[in-house]
């Protein structure tokens, strides 16, 4: 997503989306600084909105999910070196960081806009769109997981290595491949 200030040219921001889409398609999105688990590290949102250094806490490294959780393993937000030096006058921030949520509607990202998805999660015209694919896709994992092959058990490719397993797979998919079609011609 692109969070265009008014006084700079755009910027990537990667904002998460706060609510899904309205009847206008117009759609709300947040930094990914903010909110009780945020996703990046980003100095100016702890400038604008005066968050007080963390304290020192211990951090178990064998808790994985206590590792990603800590705030020194997420990403930071770059800004320009003159910036860190001397910061932004709040109008002339980005429009994230000068509210807690955005709307942006259809047509606002220019050629970005293409990338929106204009129908609703589950909504019937999702489910127009989506569900027979799906079905599809997860007909093919059946029978590429069925007893016949069964590309999940890797007793059924013992080559060590991560290439030779490609390959393997490859071949078991194309071997699946053929039987569709051989199937196909059988009942045409």
């Amino acid at each position: 997503m692109w969070a265009p200030s008014r006084a700079q040219p755009a910027e990537p921001y990667f904002l998460k989306l706060k609510e899904s889409a309205d009847e206008q398609g117009a759609i709300r999105l947040q930094c990914p600084a903010s909110g009780p688990s945020p996703a990046v590290v980003c100095p100016r949102f702890n400038q604008v909105h005066r968050v007080p250094a963390p304290r020192p806490t211990v951090v178990d490294l064998t808790d994985k999910r206590a590792t990603a959780a800590h705030s020194a393993a997420k990403p930071t937000v770059p800004i320009p070196q003159d910036e860190r030096l001397r910061p932004l006058p709040q109008d002339e921030l980005p429009r994230i960081c000068q509210k807690p949520t955005i709307t942006v509607r259809p047509g606002a990202l220019g050629q970005l806009d293409k990338f929106r998805q204009d129908r609703h999660y589950l909504h019937p015209t999702w489910q127009d769109a989506y569900r027979p694919e799906r079905a599809n896709i997860e007909g093919l994992n059946g029978r590429a997981k069925s007893h016949g092959i069964d590309i999940s058990d890797p007793t059924k490719r013992l080559a060590h290595g991560r290439v030779a397993q490609t390959i393997l797979l490859a071949l078991m998919m194309c071997s699946i491949n053929q039987h569709i079609l051989f199937s196909w011609q059988q009942t045409t």
